[in-house]
């Protein structure tokens, strides 16, 4: 399926849960050194009984998409300290969820809250994976028991907003992104999800919600690409097409906004530029199928039907499955 659409991102996700990040604390980035790696497990066998040294290396295998072996570690962990680290179930939940366990994951979360019923962060983790399930009434329920103990709790209420806009209540949601930029005004994940939801229903006041995300992180491509987005939806074209330019010259790098800018020139028959700019696209990020099909119309449209066939031959390369390159590769 190509990405027809200006917005490739959002900040409304059922996956909160798996931010990227390790859950324990114990190896939150992936070391350079594989020695360290092996330090560790050298460690693991004159030790055997330091949970702390599993947990470490569950986070670090979590980093490297090797799921199952992480779940052995945490398991591990848990075995030899289970009352102390909600953290471990954290970080075994989420290992069961990468791994497509999502029963597991959230029995998991269920134990944890059962041995710490009054930790806030667990609460919240069960929250969150009641949203990822979409369980949205349990999770409410859940996160009423952090507001019976902190009626001031911003993640909370962020969380909260999550849980209404998967609900379909947008304006509940609103209100509780606002309650959390009320109580902390620097919580600028939360400036975002209110431009997100805002452009939705086309008002303007998501511009200077994005505005407040870019005061306080000027270096985030991805909130100039969501206002590029939000001016597109409130009418205000050549703004877009302007804020779209200056991302590409700002973040080179960033595949999304050079992609959504090339679409531009497509739409209004720029079709040399647009080449260009999908063709930027193919260099960042050669194995995306959808940059070579959008440069293939903006071939076929010049009448440049040899390079069009290439590139749809590519696109379909990549995925066989695409129905649009298959259609327009039947056309030549």
């Amino acid at each position: 399926m190509s990405r027809n659409l200006y917005k490739l991102l959002t900040y409304v996700s059922l996956f909160v849960f798996l931010a990227c990040q390790a859950t324990t604390g114990e190896g939150n980035k992936l070391s350079g050194a594989s020695t360290e790696f092996e330090h560790v497990s050298e460690q693991i066998l004159k030790n055997p009984d330091i949970d702390s040294l599993y947990a470490w290396r569950a986070d670090q295998l979590m980093l490297r998409e090797s799921y199952d072996s992480a779940i052995t570690d945490f398991l591990k962990a848990l075995s030899i300290d289970s009352l102390k680290k909600p953290a471990y179930y954290f970080g075994l939940s989420r290992a069961y969820l990468m791994s497509a366990q999502s029963k597991m994951a959230s029995d998991i979360l269920d134990k944890a809250l059962e041995k710490f019923p009054e930790h806030i962060p667990t609460l919240l983790k069960v929250a969150e994976m009641k949203l990822v399930l979409k369980q949205y009434m349990p999770a409410l329920a859940i996160l009423d028991k952090v507001f019976q103990r902190d009626q001031q709790h911003v993640e909370a209420w962020y969380l909260s907003g999550h849980v209404f806009y998967e609900m379909g209540d947008t304006g509940r949601a609103i209100n509780a992104y606002q309650k959390s930029v009320d109580l902390n005004p620097e919580f600028r994940k939360a400036w975002i999800q209110l431009g997100d939801v805002l452009t939705e229903i086309k008002n303007e006041r998501a511009l200077d919600y994005y505005d407040n995300a870019i005061k306080l992180d000027s270096l985030d491509p991805q909130v100039y690409h969501s206002k590029a987005y939000a001016l597109l939806r409130l009418g205000k074209r050549q703004t877009a097409v302007n804020l779209f330019k200056k991302l590409a010259i700002n973040f080179p790098s960033y595949e999304p906004g050079i992609y959504n800018l090339g679409l531009l020139y497509l739409e209004s028959d720029s079709l040399s530029k647009a080449i260009e700019h999908f063709g930027i696209c193919i260099q960042l990020k050669p194995t995306e199928p959808s940059s070579y099909f959008q440069r293939a119309l903006a071939y076929i449209r010049k009448g440049d039907k040899n390079l069009a066939k290439t590139d749809l031959q590519n696109a379909l390369r990549l995925n066989p499955d695409f129905e649009g390159a298959k259609q327009e590769l039947s056309k030549l």
